[in-house]
């Protein structure tokens, strides 16, 4: 096939009539920009050959600019098998369809069909024309952006048919009537068989069925067996039973447990005397503790009173000591601070020299600074009297900040908190009496009814005599008192520091002053637009610059003519600053240390003076204590109640000792083991007697069930179903494996006769492949699309070759070995007669450059026998092709 004339008018850019004419034989480049038309005229062709001329989907071929009735209209001219064909298509606003074949003519849905029927295509049965119609044009026809994507299945039967021309051999099992007998064995197999070769379906179900029966049989089997066992346990448990009747061997046991309870209680009442006996001697033993100290505590008086003797001495001699030190260093400390007032004033006449020739420098510079200052101080007068006046305002408000505030806030609440907690730890006392009776709570009357919360111990005197004292809540009252106390002595504390009464007052004196702070610096933000640099520092400078001249000359004024100074034991004369501060740094340090000789020797001076008071207070405590006059005859009461309660101590414990002989020996854990023992052992006789009585009834009645289900019959009748169903699992596993069998023959001889059937095929992509890819070859799967690829490696890698999918290959390569097979495609085509054209969409631009000049070997190999357009918006890549490059006229 060859196209020779295209012609389109009123079809989307082309509102005008646009004619391509010439189209040669092989290669025909036709190049522009983008929007210049080429996929409109790709577009064009295939709908003259896809779409119906009634079809309604194809709004999209409307032109861009005055479209509503439009008639979009195209003109093919193309000449096959020798003889000139010429299609004429309008759509929409006009639909017609004239197809001329040499003289003869067709119109209409005739010339569609047979331009289907000719190319190998077919239409949508409604709507708009989809790829799986567009047959071997839509596998040669490639549009803008889907060279990668290689669809072969809806141009299959197409090939199938050119491939079966190439030989006799090819048609033994071609893909209709094979592949249809070998789809109908795999679905019959497919009911007997998984994927896998696992049964499923009927065949599943007569094995489950097989199984099932079996496991019935089984359980009747087991029953049959526990049948035969319970008559057997039946007839053992009557004889167990009417033994025990006979025996009753609980009855001795039941006499033993009575003896053991009654030794069980006497032993008990040892072991409680044993208790009370153990407490009584540890009471006596702490008691003998508490006196034993008690007569150490009068022998260590004694003791006491020869050592506070002798540390009295002691540290009357060490305060002694600590005096003299004391004057010592407070000699030392006269004499330092004697050269050091020297050093001082002869580092002042120094000092007062050096301050002279300063301040006449200030002076000077100070009235430079003054003369500035008021001119820029004149320019801004009446801004900063205005922020004088704010600023007075807001001195005037007595001033408060927002953490003074958040610290009264803290206050307040820790002294509700400590009030809190003093009430809820204080005593609560309320009274209700009748009328004419009163109380006295300490000097206070109570009379009717009332409530107090007593903090402190208080006496309660009732009428007609006696006393009730109440001492309220525990340990920590008086802290929690005193925390009160404190909390609120705190909080006055802080407001009578701010001149506040409360808190209220404190937050409105913080709101005004806020207020006034806002206004002040309103007031700044003024006077800086008027003065950028600020007047109220202008204002400022030129004050310090009037304090600096009148402070330079009244400091001048009060200097002394001249101050001449020398160090003490020198000749009088001045001497540098630097020299007479560093003497007065010197004998300042050396005061310094004197004195703190001297606080370190006062003091110890104060150490000992009071050691010596706390001894000579300490002595005479000693010496109260001995002459007591009731000392000795507690002493005496303390010795006697030691010798009595040993005595007692003695006598209990031997008696301790003999009841608890007597325990141990009787062995009260054994005897209750054996009480435990002996009444479990009664209490299990008597219920293993009563279990087997009922155990008895209830095997009687399951055997008498059991007896009347048939149990043997039921297995007879199970055995036969269990014959039935194997017999039909045989037959169904044999059906199966035939099936398994003969689909395995079919599938190895179609995959030989496919084999050959694509051999033409892989025959014409490795004329193409080699040019692309030296040394590669492409496999081809059932579909006749390509599936593996298999190369050369790289330099460097190991291995001979490499195999990988073509799907998992880049864009490029996916686009490069896509047009390589359409090229064989069209090859198998012409060679079987078929019509071929090849149109190729902006096709290649993602190949880099090696790869391009491969793809361009190709192309001008494939367009010697093959007429091809090529739509490219990349000119420049082409010229190299001898062919000439046809650009579009209109523009972009």
């Amino acid at each position: 096939m060859q196209i020779t004339r295209l012609r389109v008018e009123q079809l989307r850019r082309f509102h005008a009539p646009f004619e391509l004419a010439g189209f040669t034989t092989g290669l025909n480049i036709l190049a522009g920009p983008n929007e210049a038309g080429k996929s409109t005229l790709v577009r064009a062709i295939r709908a003259a050959f896809f779409e119906r001329h009634k079809s309604s989907m194809v709004d999209d071929l409307r032109p861009w600019t005055d479209g509503s009735g439009a008639a979009p209209r195209v003109e093919i001219d193309f000449e096959l098998a020798g003889q000139p064909h010429r299609l004429v298509k309008s759509f929409l606003g006009k639909k017609r369809c004239v197809l001329a074949v040499g003289t003869r003519q067709l119109e209409g849905t005739d010339a569609e069909d047979h331009l289907a029927q000719l190319f190998g295509y077919a239409y949508a049965g409604k709507g708009a024309s989809k790829p799986e119609h567009w047959g071997i044009p839509g596998l040669l026809w490639v549009e803008q952006g889907s060279g990668q994507d290689l669809e072969v299945r809806h141009a299959r039967e197409h090939l199938h048919d050119a491939l079966q021309g190439q030989g006799e051999t090819a048609g033994a099992l071609a893909a209709t009537g094979g592949d249809a007998l070998l789809e109908r064995l795999r679905k019959d197999r497919a009911e007997l068989l998984t994927a896998t070769g696992k049964p499923t379906g009927d065949h599943r179900e007569a094995i489950d069925a097989v199984a099932r029966h079996q496991a019935d049989i089984a359980a009747l089997d087991a029953q049959i067996a526990h049948y035969r066992e319970q008559v057997d346990r039946l007839d053992t448990l009557r004889r167990a039973h009417a033994l025990d009747a006979a025996q009753q061997p609980w009855d001795a046991l039941e006499r033993e447990l009575a003896q053991a309870r009654t030794l069980q209680a006497a032993l008990d009442a040892s072991a409680r005397q044993l208790g009370e006996d153990r407490q009584r001697l540890a009471d006596l033993a702490r008691t003998r503790e508490l006196l034993g100290q008690r007569l150490a505590s009068f022998a260590q008086q004694e003791d006491d009173l020869a050592r506070r003797q002798t540390a009295l001495a002691q540290s009357e001699a060490a305060a002694q000591s600590a005096d003299t030190a004391a004057a010592q260093s407070q000699q030392r400390v006269d004499a330092a601070q004697g050269r050091a007032q020297a050093t001082q004033l002869l580092a002042q006449a120094a000092q007062q020299q050096a301050l002279r020739d300063s301040l006449q420098q200030q002076l000077e510079q100070a009235s430079a600074d003054a003369a500035r200052a008021a001119q820029a101080l004149q320019r801004g007068e009446a801004a900063h009297a205005e922020l004088a006046a704010q600023r007075a305002q807001a001195a005037a408000q007595p001033a408060i900040t927002a953490r003074q505030l958040q610290q009264l806030r803290t206050l307040v609440q820790a002294r509700e908190q400590a009030a809190l907690r003093h009430q809820a730890v204080a005593t609560r006392l309320a009274w209700r009496l009748p009328p004419g009776q009163g109380l006295h709570l300490d000097d206070r009357p109570l009379e009717d009814q009332g409530e107090l919360l007593l903090a402190a111990p208080a006496l309660v005197r009732l009428p007609g005599g006696g006393e009730l004292r109440i001492t309220p809540g525990g340990q920590d009252l008086a802290d929690l008192a005193r925390n009160d106390r404190e909390a609120s002595h705190r909080l006055q504390q802080a407001l009578a520091a701010l001149g506040l009464a409360d808190l209220a007052e404190a937050e409105a004196r913080l709101a005004a002053c806020s207020a006034a702070q806002g206004a002040v610096q309103l007031a700044e933000q003024a006077l800086a637009i008027v003065a950028p640099q600020g007047l109220d520092a202008l204002h400022t400078a030129c004050a310090q610059v009037q304090a600096r001249m009148q402070a330079a000359e009244a400091a001048l004024a009060r200097l002394p003519a001249s101050m001449p100074g020398a160090l003490p034991g020198t000749a009088s004369e001045a001497i540098p600053a630097a020299h007479a501060a560093a003497a007065e740094q010197a004998a300042q340090q050396a005061l310094a240390t004197a004195r703190e000789a001297h606080a370190q020797a006062q003091a110890r001076q104060a150490a000992a003076s009071s050691r010596r008071d706390a001894a000579r207070t300490e002595l005479q405590a000693a010496q109260a204590r001995l002459a007591a006059p009731e000392r000795s005859a507690q002493q005496e009461a303390a010795q006697q109640q030691l010798l009595q309660a040993q005595a007692e101590h003695q006598a209990l414990d031997a008696r301790v000792a003999q009841t608890a002989a007597g325990l141990q020996s009787a062995r009260p854990d054994i005897v209750a083991q054996d009480i435990a023992r002996l009444a479990r052992s009664t209490a299990q006789l008597r219920a293993s007697h009563q279990q087997r009585h009922e155990q008895i009834l209830v095997l009687h009645s399951a055997l008498q069930q059991a007896g009347a289900q048939g149990l043997e019959e039921q297995r007879a009748a199970l055995a036969g179903e269990l014959q039935r169903a194997l017999r039909r699992q045989q037959e169904l596993q044999r059906r199966a494996a035939a099936l398994d069998l003969l689909c395995e023959r079919l599938q190895a001889r179609r995959q030989a006769t496919l084999a050959r059937l694509q051999a033409p095929l892989a025959q014409r992509l490795q004329h193409y492949l080699p040019l692309l890819l030296p040394g590669a070859s492409m496999q081809i799967d059932e579909q006749l699309a390509p599936a593996l690829l298999t190369r050369p490696r790289t330099a460097g890698a190991a291995g001979a070759a490499e195999s990988g999918a073509v799907d998992a290959l880049s864009f490029g390569a996916r686009e490069q070995l896509g047009l390589i097979s359409r090229f064989a495609y069209a090859d198998l085509l012409q060679q079987a007669g078929r019509p071929t054209l090849l149109i190729l969409d902006d096709a290649l631009v993602h190949s880099d450059s090696e790869r391009l000049a491969s793809m361009k070997r190709v192309l001008f190999d494939a367009a010697q026998r093959h007429q091809v357009l090529l739509f490219t918006c990349h000119p420049a890549l082409w010229r190299d092709m001898g062919v000439a490059v046809r650009t579009l006229d209109g523009g972009g």
